[in-house]
């Protein structure tokens, strides 16, 4: 479908909510489940009080539905609006379809009210028997010309390797890996593939293994008290995992196992991958906290049921298939994301943007609550906290403490860094009382340290690497942030919060809010460090925006998130 949509929006305050831009999500239901997909507007202009917009982009129709995708049910297509403080689903719109096309062989349309109904050909969409059979049998030849080609031609790619292998040329910047050998390879696969137009490297084989290895395990009868906990973004057993955990941990019925590692199909060992894919082929429910993009290079089992425990609280920054057109974000088309059975989040306002994010029916999001979140209502666990922090650092107790706890930039974990020059330590030390110390704690991502000046080492201590970002909070009294989800936690504390955003535009443009930062964000807006330290000397907080701000994010404030999930795993295993 080639959609062109365009309009305007009359509103006194777009002069002084600068940033605002209309926010158009296509609403797509089949009677069975939903999908939103945002409209990508590629002009957005500001005249005399008006904003005027428009945008044009491709979706293909038959890739909306994942779970339903085979069925090729009718559907209806609503649009749904925003603008700074306004929301609407299903508005009412001008249908006029001048401007809309689709692929008339294999979809229909007709205009019911204020949204169109599309009714899918499915003969046209299968086609027959024969036309499949012919198309496959003469692309099997194409393939197999290039593919014996391109055999014939490894030798010469080996010799070509071997030359940039001992420096008489270069290798291309793409092969990057620290080991020559494997560098060689990975040129040799590349060039091979290049015209044998079939991928082969060394990620290529894995997976193929990996699927076939499934394959394998399924063959197994599902284990009905079987639960497996995987996560890519830790090696131990902390964060929601660690919660839940304590709660399943004395049920004798359950067997519960764990796939705790950084490592991606690439780099995981033959044994890790028999482990993995066992592990999913035979456990009736499979637990997540992170993106798990194997997960999804496999069909599980009707039978099993996928729950993502998302990490972050809330919904902030935009990720998954609402970066559309954002650098490095996901075109609709992949099936990333796209197999979760539930996916638990904070709050009800929640459910829509993890739905479009994530690329599955609203009903799969359930507002359960974060199960790490239930330390912030647990007295006795703070106490122990503050105490242990203060024996281990005795200098910073009667102290104000100061966290500057930005997100990194960049788009991927490889290239992310933060501007350290952008936060001058030396400065903000000298310019603010003695009793005012800091707390670094970079994003996980970032490598590099904050240089921190020998005259001010008693006032200043980095633990990006070795603490608990949570039980920092517990004796934090200002939060320096910018774009960090850590401001869901902070504002369950109440604590000031200043985000220092010298690059909020910039920012707005490559990966953009599910909200508008300016009129939700639950403090103080600053644009330089002169002001940063100015509203902190003048504890100038905005602190009337962060109780809002907690109650659009937080369904409950109870310290029983853990218990709620709980019963959803409870529930996925009958």
């Amino acid at each position: 479908m080639y959609l062109n949509i365009m309009g305007e929006v009359a509103d006194e305050s777009i002069n002084t909510h600068f940033l605002s831009k209309p926010k158009i999500v296509l609403h797509f239901f089949d009677g069975t489940e939903d999908r939103r997909i945002p409209f990508i507007l590629t002009n957005v202009t500001y005249v005399d009080g008006k904003c005027y917009f428009s945008g044009k982009y491709r979706y293909r129709l038959d890739l909306l539905f994942w779970k339903t995708r085979k069925d090729c049910l009718p559907f209806d297509m609503y649009l749904n609006f925003s603008f700074a403080d306004y929301y609407e689903e299903k508005i009412p719109v001008d249908l006029t379809p001048e401007e809309f096309e689709t692929d008339d062989k294999c979809y229909g349309y007709i205009l019911e009210g204020n949204h169109f109904r599309f009714l899918p050909n499915k003969k046209k969409i299968y086609h027959t028997r024969f036309s499949r059979t012919f198309v496959g049998v003469v692309d099997f030849i194409v393939r197999a010309i290039e593919y014996i080609i391109a055999i014939l031609m490894i030798p010469l790619f080996m010799i070509d390797g071997l030359l940039r292998f001992t420096e008489v040329k270069r290798f291309p910047a793409k092969f990057n890996d620290p080991n020559p050998i494997k560098r060689y390879i990975a040129f040799v696969f590349s060039r091979f593939s290049s015209v044998a137009t079939y991928k082969v490297s060394i990620w290529t084989v894995k997976r193929y293994i990996f699927r076939k290895c499934y394959n394998f395990y399924k063959l197994r009868k599902i284990q009905d008290n079987k639960i497996t906990f995987i996560s890519l973004r830790r090696d131990d057993l902390s964060g929601n995992f660690a919660f839940v955990y304590d709660k399943l941990k004395d049920d004798k019925n359950l067997d519960i196992n764990f796939i705790l590692n950084e490592h991606t199909i690439a780099y995981m060992s033959f044994k890790e991958i028999k482990a993995f894919t066992k592990a999913c082929a035979t456990s009736k429910t499979v637990i997540l906290d992170e993106f798990t993009p194997m997960i999804h290079y496999i069909d599980l089992r009707p039978e099993t049921k996928l729950i993502q425990l998302w990490h972050a609280c809330g919904a902030f920054k935009t990720f998954g298939f609402t970066r559309l057109s954002k650098p490095h974000g996901s075109p609709q088309t992949t099936r990333n994301h796209r197999s979760y059975d539930y996916v638990t989040v904070s709050s009800t306002y929640c459910k829509k943007c993890h739905s479009e994010g994530f690329g599955i029916p609203t009903d799969n999001v359930v507002a359960t609550g974060i199960p790490r979140t239930d330390v912030f209502f647990d007295e006795e666990y703070k106490k122990q906290v503050r105490e242990k922090f203060y024996t281990d650092y005795p200098h910073f107790r009667n102290k104000k403490i100061v966290m500057f706890a930005p997100t990194f930039r960049g788009m991927v974990k490889e290239t992310a860094f933060y501007p350290t020059e952008m936060f001058d330590l030396e400065t903000v030390c000298k310019k603010l009382p003695d009793d005012y110390v800091f707390i670094i704690k970079h994003h996980p991502f970032v490598k590099d340290e904050q240089p921190i000046p020998e005259k001010y080492k008693n006032r200043i201590i980095d633990l990006s690497e070795n603490s608990e970002l949570n039980d920092l909070l517990f004796v934090t009294d200002v939060i320096i942030t910018d774009y960090s989800s850590l401001v869901f936690e902070a504002s369950l504390l109440n604590i000031p919060m200043v985000f220092y955003v010298f690059d909020l535009e910039k920012y707005i443009n490559e990966r953009d809010f599910y909200f508008d930062f300016k009129l939700y964000a639950p403090g103080k807006i600053v644009y330089s460090q002169e002001t940063l330290i100015d509203c902190i000397a003048k504890r100038d907080f905005c602190e009337e925006r962060i109780a809002p701000f907690a109650d659009m994010f937080f369904d409950y404030r109870d310290g029983k998130s853990t218990d709620r999930v709980v019963k959803l795993i409870y529930d996925s295993l009958k």
